[in-house]
């Protein structure tokens, strides 16, 4: 069975905890007809791509602590804490449950629950801010 838990934190490295856009690792990593469900919104890949740039613009840091991955198949399941330094210098903590499905070594769907645990309130949509 292919390692889909190793190719998750990949993502999460190159791609969420980099302070720089960089649309041609989301294409890498994020299927075209990507679909991730947060916090009852519904971002398909372009409205996703939206949502990476967004959260650069907004953080200077971004960093991922992993607490549970459990992975079935070719789906990843992960609770995780994103801590986030603004470029404001504001901390936000959220807490992150997801379940991730990949079609090959792309991600193609995405379904999570984000919890803010500190920080300012407006800063609660992180999740699926564009």
């Amino acid at each position: 069975m292919k390692d889909y838990k190793s190719r998750l934190k990949e993502v999460f490295s190159e791609v969420l905890e980099s302070s720089v856009y960089n649309e041609t690792l989301v294409r890498k990593h994020f299927s075209q007809d990507y679909i991730q469900h947060v916090d009852g919104k519904t971002l398909h890949f372009d409205s996703f791509l939206q949502h990476m740039k967004a959260l650069k613009q907004d953080g200077s840091e971004l960093l991922i602590d992993i607490k549970t991955l459990a992975q079935e198949g070719n789906t990843v399941f992960s609770n995780h804490l994103v801590n986030v330094t603004t470029i404001e210098n504001r901390k936000i903590q959220i807490q992150v449950i997801g379940e991730f499905r990949f079609q090959g070594d792309q991600i193609c769907y995405c379904d999570e629950l984000t919890h803010l645990i500190s920080g300012d309130p407006k800063d609660k949509d992180l999740g699926s801010r564009v």
